[in-house]
């Protein structure tokens, strides 16, 4: 999927931040698979049949994996450990994949997910 890029996300190291709007946008691709890489016990506990819970102290196990999907947007409490896994999985498919990183996580935007 080409997404436009407004000023609203920064292209980086691979990867780009997105805001709630945009990954509403991703959310509809058949093509998508969003992952939350928050540890289990963080709240608030999103949606299982929409976001695939992939703590980050499983990520390797993770990256083991083949990936199907497209786009692969990653999602976390702050947007810190998005960024990281964003910039794991880059490294590995390069650019095969489209790669996103829910800039501020779900913090920044909780009235969006609840």
């Amino acid at each position: 999927m080409e997404m436009e890029h407004p000023d609203s996300c920064e292209i980086m190291q691979g990867y780009t931040e997105i805001d709630a709007t945009q990954l509403s946008v991703l959310q509809k691709e058949t093509s998508t698979l969003i992952i939350d890489v928050r540890e289990r016990h963080e709240f608030p506990i999103l949606n299982g049949e929409i976001f695939i819970k992939t703590p980050m102290s499983e990520f390797a196990a993770f990256l083991a994996t083949d990936i199907l999907e497209e786009n692969i947007v990653f999602i976390c409490q702050h947007g810190i450990r998005s960024v990281a896994a964003a910039e794991a999985l880059y490294e590995k498919y390069g650019q095969e994949k489209q790669i996103y990183s829910l800039k501020g996580g779900v913090v920044k935007w909780r009235n969006y997910f609840l």
